[in-house]
């Protein structure tokens, strides 16, 4: 049964890869320390670049060896993902992956690499134990007719965030003034309409915030009073219901503030 599922899945990664085949030119320039930049971190992580046209992984960070207690990265495949999902979690997988690939064939060329994708699971290590990953990936090659290629991903152990033991759901974040899908229900043909919690200057101040910058610091960075960043900061613990700074970090991961 497994094996007819991992099939199917691997139908949905070719689909949106418009049965590209592996001939693609991989000669592309990755702005990985821009994309990176654009991805918020909270725990232990690695990250990975994963062809979809292939469903191959091309690369992977050495990061992941004592995350999941690997003997070596090649050892970290779509196979391995697939068949260490927690069985609870294991239809949810394929029916994001399923709706990613719904919403991506959906856009339009230019906005393929404007978006993140990002939802949690269950992930088996190699000792038998589970451990709750977000994952979040964005499109770093896509062709002229939007067929998406190449994908970083980037998975971070969140389990000590984790307090109700659920899932928080399929998010589609815009970047570059794209509009965000938050919790998207994966058995829906459509979309919601985007909204936007914060603010462009709320979100430069939350950045920071979370960065670890003083008040002064992120005046001076963005070049605004000391009154304004304080009056940023109440705005955006009362926009995001939080009432403190580890609650505001863990949340902001979760929903795809950044």
């Amino acid at each position: 049964m497994d094996i007819i599922k991992f099939d199917e899945m691997k139908k949905t990664w070719f689909q949106i890869a418009k049965n590209y085949g592996a001939d693609v030119d991989p000669s592309f320039e990755l702005e990985v320390h821009k994309k990176l930049l654009n991805i918020f971190q909270v725990g232990d992580y690695y990250y990975y670049i994963f062809n979809t046209a292939t469903a191959e992984m091309e690369f992977v960070s050495d990061k992941i060896l004592p995350i999941l207690k690997l003997n070596k990265t090649d050892d970290f495949n779509v196979k391995y993902i697939f068949e260490n999902v927690h069985p609870e979690d294991k239809i949810r997988f394929i029916r994001n992956e399923q709706k990613v690939t719904d919403f991506f064939n959906n856009l339009q060329p230019e906005q393929i690499t404007k978006y993140k994708v990002s939802y949690d699971y269950r992930l088996r290590k190699t000792d038998g134990t589970y451990i709750w990953v977000l994952m979040q990936t964005i499109t770093i090659q896509s062709t002229e007719d939007g067929a998406v290629i190449r994908v970083l991903g980037i998975q971070t152990d969140i389990t000590h965030l984790k307090t109700d033991n659920k899932s928080s759901g399929l998010s589609f974040i815009g970047l570059e003034g794209e509009p965000s899908f938050y919790n998207v229900p994966i058995d829906s043909s459509t979309l919601p309409a985007g909204r936007e919690l914060f603010s462009k200057r709320e979100k430069e101040v939350l950045q920071l915030v979370l960065a670890g910058k003083s008040t002064n610091q992120i005046a001076e960075m963005l070049f605004i009073s000391v009154h304004t960043v304080n009056s940023h900061r109440k705005k955006i613990f009362s926009k995001s219901n939080c009432s403190s700074l580890v609650e505001l970090g863990s949340k902001a991961v979760r929903e795809g503030w950044l």
